[in-house]
């Protein structure tokens, strides 16, 4: 006959008999030596956790009393500084950049040009791509003097150059840099094409730049 709990007072009737199953279960699994047995390796696995994790926090203690703490100011002084790698100067600022020491109108209306097309795509190519240097055996932007300028002699030079790497460029750019050289005398120019490829706003920017290289306002 099944036994009776105290903690069974109290429920409903069907309540109390499902928790007297319950109660009736346990104790004969409680008297079943293959439980007993499992229970007891559960008990000294727990054990064994126990003494690993005392012998842990031993260790981790002695490590923290043998190395000396880091000062605030010298943990902040190892950290690695955050740089800004994002370029944002403007194609006009990279004209004016390359235009400081040049007097030169023709000059400056050719480098303005540039600096106004695609936000100053030839300009910065002529500064970063290294094909463009190495097809004229030169950069294309002139450090030699007390503030780099465009080297537009080297400039005609890779526009007459057989399999120059502007070849790869669009029509639209590559007539962009040729008549951007034909201000400056280093390219002649057939005007069709620009009449034919340009489009309003390019053309609008030629004219200024002519307009600039004749002294005018621009």
């Amino acid at each position: 006959m099944k036994g009776s709990s105290p903690f069974a007072g109290g429920l409903p009737d069907g309540r109390r008999e499902t928790a007297m199953e319950w109660m009736d279960t346990a104790r004969e699994l409680a008297e079943d030596p293959l439980v007993r047995a499992a229970a007891g390796e559960v008990v000294r696995g727990l054990r064994a956790l126990v003494r690993r994790v005392r012998r842990g926090r031993g260790s981790a203690a002695a490590h923290s009393e043998a190395v000396p703490a880091i000062p605030a100011g010298a943990a902040e002084g190892t950290e690695t500084p955050m740089t800004n790698t994002v370029d944002t100067t403007t194609g006009e600022q990279l004209a004016e950049d390359l235009l400081q020491g040049v007097g030169n109108e023709y000059m400056q209306a050719a480098t303005r040009f540039l600096g106004a097309h695609r936000d100053g795509y030839w300009l910065r190519r002529f500064e970063e791509d290294q094909e463009l240097a190495a097809a004229v055996g030169c950069p294309l932007i002139n450090r030699d003097g007390r503030h780099p300028s465009v080297d537009w002699s080297a400039v005609g030079r890779l526009l007459t150059l057989t399999g120059s790497p502007v070849t790869r460029s669009s029509r639209s750019e590559a007539l962009v840099l040729e008549f951007a050289a034909s201000l400056v005398g280093e390219c002649p120019v057939q005007l069709r094409p620009f009449l034919q490829v340009f489009d309003d706003a390019e053309f609008t920017a030629a004219l200024q730049a002519l307009r600039a290289a004749r002294g005018g306002e621009g």
